[in-house]
């Protein structure tokens, strides 16, 4: 099994769908579709009970490529506020639900906002 550390939440660990390998740093690791481990992550995130937690949020922030500014623009807030949110873990539930519509509308298309 493989930490996956790398994509910023802490309970993502890999079965399958990875390569180790040496290198001249030391041992590597190759992930076979990275797209789409984290297309599976983020799906899993925005399906999950309860709140996102600050560091869900900035995962999928990122892939929904925004920045600070361009989310709390959509929500109708500062930038500040947003990194609080991912500081903190602690956003408004409007925007918990809000966040996951907007990823589930540009990935996946007609989503129910």
């Amino acid at each position: 099994m493989y930490h996956y550390r790398e994509c910023g939440l802490r309970n993502v660990w890999l079965t399958n769908g990875f390569d180790t390998h040496e290198t001249a740093y030391g041992p590597g690791i190759a992930i076979h579709d990275l797209d789409g481990l984290h297309r599976t992550i983020a799906h899993g995130l925005v399906g999950k009970g309860g709140k996102l937690t600050g560091s869900e949020l900035r995962f999928l922030r990122h892939e929904m490529d925004l920045s600070q500014a361009k989310l709390a623009a959509m929500l109708g807030n500062e930038a500040q506020t947003v990194a609080l949110w991912e500081k903190r873990g602690s956003q408004p539930k409007i925007a918990d639900r809000f966040i996951r519509a907007i990823y589930r509308e540009l990935n996946e298309g007609n989503a129910q906002i």
